[in-house]
């Protein structure tokens, strides 16, 4: 395992988070630290490599990290929290890297109001806050399908949360805003000579955002209700496409433009795309040691001349039974892009010009990678799982999943020459979770 301790934030925010970590001995009067970790084995019997790592060869970069967190009090109602991560590297495929994860002060002036600023999580989960630490849920994987909204969860920012005690419950509501820099993976089956290698390319995207978070939380539920907006550009500046064009080389016969290099009008752009996502959350107690736990997303774009995008619809649904130290459980869950993006992707990538026409095998090589360039899905799972408690502080899972993939799905790297369309992929996954 290679660790690269390259701190990947921006320079102000890098030399906060070690400004607050460095000077914690001196500021706290006391100092907590917990640690936290998961080794996960993925193994998949289909030629399709899944999630970046899960493979016929199995995989244990998928699911496996660590972490610490050190957290204080100092001064009267303020504090200072700094997680640090050993985790998969978001833009490179074989290395892991540390990661600041969270590194923020925080500021309480009533005891019903909290405010946070520096490094933190994007609250779009139920999740969320404790998605890395393992042994505190009992799913093997939290559904991908729902939580690959983004690249990656956390944010440089300002944040307030405010609670209101009820008799049978309290309420919270969260408010955020904030920016960061998020690596997109997009996987080329073939390329395009001179202009675009075959396999895993990254893209960085500089993200601001905002939003608002209502939950309603009782001894043994949880309602979460939220509201998102982001701007998304490419960190080089370059515009991002917002369609393709389709040049008519005679009648019946045409080509789509997905660069600039090839002839026709030019692609259309935009500097930014604008993102509202609306998420719900549930995780219900149903009586007889039954719990049923579900989200759901909605994303939509709000540039109105942009096809090439994210707007989709994404969820997922578990029934789960405590029994004794055993809790099984089984999973839908699905994620679909509009059917916009999904009938453009599936023009560009089955459009192919005769090999009669000039620089036909360009044209055909540059549209399937052009394809390649649009992140799309159309996939659905289902997943029988089960955790055992070998403590309350840590936790074996095992579970085995099947992933139905319809036109398209970018969370598949399809092999060169290859489609993804209408495929069944198998994953067993094993792991070990612990928090100390």
């Amino acid at each position: 395992m290679l660790l690269n301790r390259t701190i990947r934030l921006s320079p102000a925010v890098a030399l906060s988070s070690w400004a607050i970590f460095a000077c914690l001995p001196a500021l706290a009067g006391d100092v907590s630290v917990t640690g936290f970790g998961t080794i996960g084995f993925a193994h998949s019997g289909d030629k399709f490599t899944y999630q970046r790592h899960i493979s016929k060869s199995g995989a244990l970069r998928r699911d496996s990290l660590a972490g610490v967190q050190f957290d204080t009090t100092f001064a009267d109602r303020f504090g200072a929290t700094v997680q640090i991560l050993a985790v998969p590297s978001s833009n490179d495929d074989k290395r892991y890297v540390g990661n600041f994860a969270w590194a923020f002060i925080s500021w309480r002036p009533t005891n019903d109001l909290l405010i946070r600023a520096g490094r933190q999580r994007i609250p779009l989960y139920l999740h969320s806050q404790n998605h890395d630490v393992g042994v505190t849920y009992e799913f093997a994987r939290l559904p991908t399908e729902m939580y690959s909204i983004a690249p990656g969860n956390e944010f440089n920012g300002v944040s307030f949360s405010k609670y209101w005690n009820l008799s049978n419950g309290y309420l919270t509501v969260d408010g955020y805003w904030g920016e960061t820099d998020l690596d997109a993976r997009y996987w080329f089956r073939d390329g395009v000579p001179g202009l675009q290698n075959a396999g895993a390319t990254f893209r960085t995207i500089a993200l601001s955002g905002r939003g608002m978070v209502i939950s309603y939380k009782t001894d043994d539920n949880n309602f979460r209700v939220g509201l998102h907006g982001s701007s998304g550009r490419q960190k080089n500046g370059s515009p991002l496409p917002a369609t393709y064009p389709f040049v008519e080389l005679f009648p019946g016969v045409g080509y789509f433009q997905v660069d600039n290099a090839l002839p026709g009008p030019g692609i259309p752009t935009v500097d930014n795309v604008r993102n509202s996502i609306v998420t719900f959350g549930a995780d219900l107690a149903i009586g007889n040691n039954f719990r049923l736990v579900s989200e759901f997303a909605r994303t939509l774009v709000n540039n109105p001349s942009v096809e090439i995008a994210n707007a989709s619809n994404r969820g997922y649904v578990s029934l789960l039974r405590k029994i004794d130290k055993w809790t099984p459980y089984v999973t839908y869950a699905f994620l679909r892009s509009d059917a916009d993006q999904r009938d453009l992707y599936q023009r560009v990538n089955n459009s192919i010009v005769p090999n009669a026409v000039p620089g036909s095998a360009l044209i055909n090589a540059s549209q399937r990678a052009g394809a390649d360039g649009m992140l799309t899905y159309d996939q659905r799972s289902v997943a029988i799982g089960t955790s055992y408690s070998l403590s309350p502080t840590s936790k074996i899972k095992a579970e085995w999943m099947r992933v139905r993939v319809g036109q398209v799905s970018s969370l598949v790297d399809a092999a060169p020459g290859s489609n993804v369309r209408n495929q069944n992929i198998n994953v067993i996954s094993l792991s070990y979770s612990v928090a100390f």
